[in-house]
């Protein structure tokens, strides 16, 4: 569908990579304070790693991602650029809208939560469902049709932003899924920039200790370093533990989870090694530098490791490049140990 009405003003369909750093990325550009999606991850603390088997649906799933202090980001990142950022929930739809469309109708860009199944620009299974996406509304014809701003989320790597008319209807059935993984429970975000100052060195180290620590002593062994390495370890057992449809299944999403799923490519290693470069220009320490060329490597690791299972549903034989994919992510784990012991030390 076409864009049949102007956004508002200074609403550019940024271009981005994970759909929570480009939906900020806009609101900070509309507010006259535009950061690096690479540098919003980074000031949020927002990198990191989590192995986590669950049933959807009665289906064995394994969810492997690469975001970190999820609970706390938007707060952390506040913290650091001195911005009030507020995430407000209700479980009225007709509150939800009415709080929506009075930001509008002032001409504020909203960013919201949604069940990136019930979003109409996307081109899912019936049955498929995502509540944790977030895109931008910054636009609105006065009646019953906003403007929303999202990502094309088929590309790997850097995706094309772009603008979709959507309905009122079509957003309340999205905002208030009760789907699982992640229900958007109507979340949307609310700003205030006056207190906005840029990263200053002591924010940015804040921040990368935050990470560091976070990543080298996690409360659970699935998370953090620990977790690559139990990852590694519980991927060599999928065989035993899985059929063969959902052995694939799993595998597959590896591709998705590190490639394609918004994380810049690399499981978000390319974003956070952009950042410790953007970080060190900031600080003058070069030794950020050198931490950053350790995650690039880490990126190729795990690009190379869902790489081998963007097929994984054809291939004659998946579980045959399972044993090298668990050395990769014990490699991984022996990077990214480095990596953070590193920036702790010189940080």
């Amino acid at each position: 569908m076409k864009q049949v009405f102007k956004s508002f003003d200074n609403c550019p369909a940024l271009d981005g990579y994970h759909c929570q750093t480009n939906s900020l990325a806009k609101i900070f550009h509309h507010a006259g304070h535009p950061l690096s999606e690479d540098m919003i991850l980074g000031l949020g603390a927002g990198m990191g790693f989590i192995y986590w088997q669950m049933k959807i649906g009665g289906t064995d799933s394994v969810f492997i991602g690469g975001r970190g202090n999820t609970k706390d980001f938007f707060g952390d990142l506040g913290k650091r650029t001195g911005v009030k950022i507020e995430t407000v929930s209700t479980s009225s739809a007709k509150k939800a809208e009415a709080a929506l469309l009075e930001k509008l109708k002032n001409q504020e860009p909203v960013m919201l939560f949604g069940d990136m199944g019930f979003l109409p620009w996307f081109e899912f299974p019936v049955e498929y469902h995502f509540g944790g996406h977030t895109f931008v509304v910054c636009g609105y014809d006065g009646k019953d049709t906003a403007l929303a701003s999202d990502m094309d989320q088929a590309a790997a790597g850097l995706k094309q932003g772009f603008y979709y008319p959507v309905t009122l209807e079509q957003l309340a059935k999205a905002r208030g899924s009760t789907f699982k993984p992640f229900p958007p429970k109507n979340v949307m975000l609310e700003f205030d920039f006056r207190s906005f100052h840029k990263p200053r060195p002591a924010d940015i180290i804040s921040a990368i200790m935050q990470t560091a620590e976070s990543q080298l002593n996690p409360p659970i062994k699935n998370i953090g370093v620990k977790g690559l390495r139990h990852t590694a370890k519980m991927i060599a057992k999928w065989p035993d533990l899985f059929d063969d449809h959902t052995l694939r299944m799993n595998l597959f999403l590896l591709y998705i989870f590190f490639e394609i799923g918004g994380t810049g490519g690399g499981c978000f290693r390319y974003m956070y090694a952009r950042f410790l470069k953007e970080a060190q220009r900031i600080t003058g320490n070069k030794e950020l530098g050198e931490a950053a060329k350790i995650f690039s490597e880490s990126g190729r690791k795990f690009t190379e490791i869902g790489l081998m299972f963007k097929d994984a549903e054809t291939i004659s034989d998946p579980a045959k490049k399972i044993l090298e994919a668990s050395q990769g992510f014990s490699l991984v784990a022996d990077l990214e140990e480095r990596a953070y012991t590193c920036l702790l030390e010189t940080v």
